[in-house]
């Protein structure tokens, strides 16, 4: 295993952990592991200076590029007029550390141990994020997170509950792609971690994990046994209408007339029974407010200072809008579409050399899955401005779907793994199709 995959499964562990300890402690560990991951991924960037990458990947780092530069243009623009300038500049750095979070992978997926090494550190992830959610709960360290809250939740090792609910299903999926990888059967540990994995889950309390699960296992069967949907959207909707998260989305019923009264116009407590309700009408302010400006927006990181409730604005889309314009709206959502784009570059290959619904295409479709519903997620639900734990999970998962791991190519004597042949290796595209760059 050579120093920089070490160092990276090393640092998304701690990374993994670390919103949560500077939420407990004031410690800066987040912004400190962004900068090292910068550093590192310049170095990575160096050692790769000869090698020609697929020219997908290539996009996504001009996208990704292009929208950074808008950030900039963002914070230029209004100098003068900017509130915060630290946040202002945290964003920018943010959006530089997923750029050099993607060079660093790049340079290390095609290692025979990526996939292995990422499958174990991250059911060991799994089984520690639950566990410490359950702690919480058992000794009472569980808080009431908004207003809304009608029982105290746990937020495990995540600045918040939701964010842990939707970190917690990311990683859950995480360790499903790479089992589905390395085409490993479920053994009785998995079992075990995943159960644990549903606890802590419903001791976060929140929709947007269970939402995310729903609609990705949901799509996900859709693609490979669309005879099951019906079946498996009809026991999810049981289960969860008789478990506590059925008052909860009970709630939600009455949005359509929250809209069509246009009550959404005029913050009324009264008329908001649920943070759906709430959040609508921030959107609304905030893009009206983000009209007087739509050129190119407020800048980035500002959202919070302009909210009424000084709050983020709990959209993706909407909050770039408003931070910076129609303009930064445009290249975000290029990069945002170049993720599956990415994730896709092998997919000719592998559908003419196995078919749609082989075990081979499983991977790619649980992404896609997966995509689509961090992408639902993105537009209702979280803003991703401090989500940038969750965002680097979709990008590894990308990798994840591109490797192609020896072990699944050879099966040792008593080994889990199917001996069935994967694909060429991709390197083979990377450095000779016409495809790459």
């Amino acid at each position: 295993m050579n120093a920089l995959l070490t160092f990276f499964l090393f640092f998304v562990f701690v990374r993994s952990l670390s919103n949560g300890i500077d939420r407990l402690y004031g410690t800066g560990i987040s912004s400190t592991l962004s900068l090292i991951i910068i550093a590192v991924g310049l170095v990575a960037a160096w050692n790769m200076r000869d090698v020609r990458i697929h020219r997908r990947l290539f996009t996504l780092l001009i996208c990704l590029s292009v929208f950074t530069a808008t950030a900039v243009l963002s914070l230029v623009v209004n100098t003068r007029s900017i509130i915060d300038q630290y946040v202002a500049w945290y964003e920018i750095i943010r959006y530089v550390y997923l750029f050099m979070l993607v060079i660093l992978i790049s340079s290390i997926y095609q290692s025979p141990g990526f996939c292995p090494n990422i499958h174990r550190v991250f059911i060991v992830l799994l089984f520690l994020m639950s566990a410490i959610a359950l702690f919480q709960y058992m000794a009472g360290y569980t808080e009431l997170a908004s207003p809304y809250d009608k029982q105290a939740r746990a937020a495990g090792p995540s600045a918040h509950p939701v964010s842990f609910s939707l970190e917690l299903v990311l990683v859950f999926f995480l360790c499903e792609l790479s089992r589905r990888k390395l085409r490993l059967s479920m053994g009785y540990n998995d079992i075990v971690v995943y159960l644990f994995f549903l606890v802590a889950l419903a001791l976060a309390a929140s929709r947007t994990g269970v939402a995310l699960l729903g609609v990705t296992f949901a799509l996900y069967i859709f693609a490979q046994r669309p005879a099951l949907l019906p079946t498996f959207a009809a026991a999810f909707v049981i289960v969860i209408w008789t478990s506590p998260f059925g008052a909860s989305f009970s709630e939600l019923s009455s949005v359509p007339d929250y809209i069509l009264s246009g009550n959404y116009t005029v913050w009324d407590w009264r008329t908001a029974p649920s943070s759906v309700h709430w959040r609508i009408y921030h959107w609304y302010y905030l893009c009206t407010l983000a009209l007087e400006q739509p050129l190119i927006g407020y800048g980035p990181g500002q959202t919070p200072l302009y909210s009424p409730f000084a709050l983020l604005a709990h959209s993706a889309f909407v909050e770039v809008f408003f931070e910076t314009g129609v303009v930064g709206l445009i290249s975000f959502a290029v990069f945002w579409f170049s993720l599956p784009l990415a994730a896709m570059s092998d997919r000719q290959k592998l559908v003419a050399c196995y078919g749609r619904r082989s075990a081979q295409i499983q991977p790619l479709n649980l992404w896609i899955a997966m995509f689509i519903g961090v992408t639902l997620v993105a537009l209702f639900d979280d803003s991703f401005n401090r989500e940038t734990v969750a965002l680097s999970y979709l990008i590894l998962g990308i990798f994840l779907v591109l490797a192609q791991p020896e072990a699944a190519v050879e099966r040792a004597p008593g080994s889990r793994e199917s001996p069935t042949p994967m694909i060429a290796d991709s390197r083979t595209e990377a450095l000779g199709s016409p495809g790459a760059i």
